[in-house]
C-alpha cells in the first residue's frame, strides 16, 4: 500500500532516478517475496503432514521401527528447513523495507513500519519452530548450522527493524 500511495506522488516524483529505481526493485523483491511465503506456508503444511505420517508408521517389528525412526527423522529434518526458509525471507522482507521506509509517503510510513515490525515478528515465530525442531534432529552439523543462521537472523533483523521503526517515527 505504502508503495502504491507514493509512486505517483509529486513529492515522490522530484527523487533523483537512482532512489527510484532502488523503490521500485525494492518493491519488486517485496511482491515476489509474497509469492514465496505462500508458497512456505504450503510446504509448512506438507512438512507436518509428512512428520504426523512418519509418527503413524507401524512399529510392531524391529524393521519397521528402524523406518519408522528413519522417516521421522527425515521429517523433523525438513520440518525445521522450512521455517528456517521463512526466517531468512523474512530477513529479506526486512532489508526491502528501507527504502520504502524512508521515502515512501508520510501519510502512510506507519503502514511500512507495522510491515517490518510484523516481519521482525514472522522471523521470531519461524526461528521458534527451527528450535522446536533442532531438539529432535541427531545429526550435530545440521543442528549447529541451523542454530548459527537463527542467531544470525535474529541479531540482524533486530537492527534492520529497529532502523525501520527509527525512520517511521522520524517521518510522522
Amino acid at each position: 500500500m505504502v508503495y502504491n500511495l507514493t509512486v505517483n506522488k509529486k513529492s515522490y516524483q522530484e527523487n533523483d532516478e537512482t532512489t527510484k529505481v532502488a523503490v521500485q526493485s525494492d518493491w519488486r523483491a517485496i511482491v515476489h517475496l509474497q509469492d514465496e511465503f505462500v508458497d512456505l506456508i504450503d510446504r509448512d503444511i506438507e512438512a507436518f503432514n509428512q512428520y504426523m505420517d512418519a509418527l503413524a508408521l507401524p512399529k510392531d517389528t524391529d524393521a519397521e521401527k528402524t523406518v519408522r525412526s528413519q522417516a521421522i527423522a527425515d521429517a523433523t529434518i525438513i520440518a525445521m528447513e522450512v521455517p528456517l526458509e521463512t526466517a531468512g525471507r523474512a530477513l529479506e522482507l526486512l532489508k526491502h523495507l528501507e527504502t520504502i521506509t524512508r521515502y515512501g509517503h508520510k501519510n502512510c510510513i506507519s503502514d511500512a513500519g507495522v510491515a517490518g515490525l510484523l516481519a521482525h515478528a514472522a522471523l521470531q515465530s519461524a526461528v521458534m519452530n527451527v528450535r522446536i525442531n533442532l531438539a529432535g534432529i541427531k545429526d550435530e552439523t545440521i543442528r549447529q548450522t541451523a542454530e548459527k543462521s537463527c542467531k544470525a537472523y535474529i541479531e540482524e533483523a533486530g537492527i534492520l527493524t529497529k532502523e525501520i521503526v527509527e525512520s517511521v517515527y522520524t517521518r510522522i
